[in-house]
């Protein structure tokens, strides 16, 4: 695999190919509003050839959570490349599915991709994800995830563009370690498998640096005051910590460390620290250490610039989040694949074309590799081990270290 970790080195390349990233990118055709599984994509533009079709199976909103925000990205991405000449010369018509976290649903977003003949699939985040990857596999139609569901890490059909659970925290342990000179890295966690499963990939993170976890302290999922945990992580003397919790846990174990062990730095996955959170949370947000497979959405590089000033063209009142990022960086690879085809563009065309892209540029990251999933059990199918490491300062985003890779890591965990 491609050694992708530096990030200096390519900061000329990324300003290069800013207006590649943007002309990757999006042109809005379906509404951020709740979409119902069945509505007809909006209009493309006219064009000499028939429009290329892409479907976004979103959690839009659902009764306990929603991500308008990558329908608003997609929407962006797909009008950027539209106004830009498409791809491959072509419009893309657009249609985004709200899966409403439901895997019927999901299911039923699939089926209507494979019915309008979808070239791919954008996934965001969803718990709903185990209801598409089977009818996309089966159709032979790729989805270029935001990955959570465990058919994400496995299926042939699946391309995930960040690294997921695996590379988010080895990578916010190593992160530590670089940025703070760790000696001793507790985790909190929750006492589930999923959770647990992100402390050992932290412990794999650290053991690639010759260190190891110190402890794992879970707490059960109705767990409601961090107090005790953050007790234990001082008496243990560990010096970090490692959060390993959903969003809103893992600001209230922030708030906790703040209270009682101020001087322990703590690091977890982008993706739980949204900026809103970072302003909940307030002071004791400041200096939390955040993994990240992309830049900081507030970050000057050209094509993070191209990516906000694409949101506020098009989706003017959507912020800019880590995970529109994602689903802007998903089509900056479809349309890497879909150019580098010779003949009909279809789903299984853009298949074949995806495993021969060694070396994606989207503008907002190291290059993504998509020719050599990594193999480890349970993950097979991941393909980006970049990390890009950078901390809370002044109430927002700081600015990225160094980006390395997790793939020795991660491999060790397997």
């Amino acid at each position: 695999m491609t050694n992708r970790t530096s990030l200096a080195g390519r900061r000329r390349r990324l300003a290069a190919v800013a207006a590649a990233a943007l002309l990757t990118l999006t042109t809005a055709c379906s509404s951020s509003d709740d979409v119902a599984p069945d509505a007809a994509p909006a209009a493309a533009a006219s064009s000499g050839a028939a429009p290329l079709k892409l479907v976004g199976i979103l959690t839009v909103s659902a009764p306990s959570v929603g991500f308008p925000d990558q329908a608003a990205a997609i929407e962006a991405a797909v009008s950027a490349v539209n106004d830009s000449g498409g791809i491959a010369g072509r419009k893309v018509e657009l249609t985004v599915c709200n899966d409403q976290a439901d895997p019927n649903v999901s299911a039923k977003c699939a089926q209507d991709a494979v019915a309008q003949g979808a070239i791919a699939v954008i996934g965001g985040l969803s718990v709903g994800g185990s209801g598409m990857v089977p009818v996309l596999e089966q159709a032979g139609i790729p989805l270029l995830s935001h990955p959570i569901n465990p058919l994400e890490f496995t299926s042939p059909a699946s391309w995930p563009i960040p690294g997921g659970t695996p590379v988010s925290f080895s990578g916010a342990a190593i992160g530590l370690v670089k940025t703070y000179g760790c000696k001793k890295v507790d985790a909190i966690t929750q006492s589930l498998p999923s959770s647990i499963a992100s402390a050992d990939f932290a412990d794999a993170g650290l053991k690639s640096l010759g260190m190891k976890l110190n402890a794992k302290i879970a707490v059960p999922t109705t767990n409601a005051d961090y107090g005790a945990p953050v007790a234990q992580v001082v008496s243990n003397g560990a010096d970090c910590v490692v959060i390993a919790l959903p969003p809103g846990e893992a600001g209230k174990a922030i708030t906790a460390l703040g209270a009682g062990a101020p001087g322990v730095k703590a690091g977890l996955a982008a993706a739980s620290l949204t900026q809103a959170l970072i302003d909940q949370v307030g002071k004791p947000a400041e200096g939390v250490l955040l993994s990240d497979s992309f830049l900081p959405v507030n970050s000057d590089e050209a094509g993070m610039v191209a990516f906000r000033d694409a949101m506020k063209k098009y989706q003017p009142d959507a912020k800019p989040t880590s995970a529109g990022v994602v689903v802007w960086s998903a089509l900056a690879v479809v349309k890497a694949a879909a150019e580098s085809i010779q003949g009909p563009i279809d789903g299984k065309a853009m298949q074949q074309a995806l495993g021969t892209l060694d070396a994606v540029e989207t503008g907002v990251g190291p290059a993504i590799d998509l020719t050599t999933p990594i193999g480890i059990k349970d993950f097979s199918r991941i393909l980006n081990t970049n990390v890009v490491t950078y901390t809370v300062k002044d109430g927002t985003y700081g600015p990225a270290a160094e980006p390395f890779s997790v793939l020795d890591a991660v491999k060790a965990n397997g």
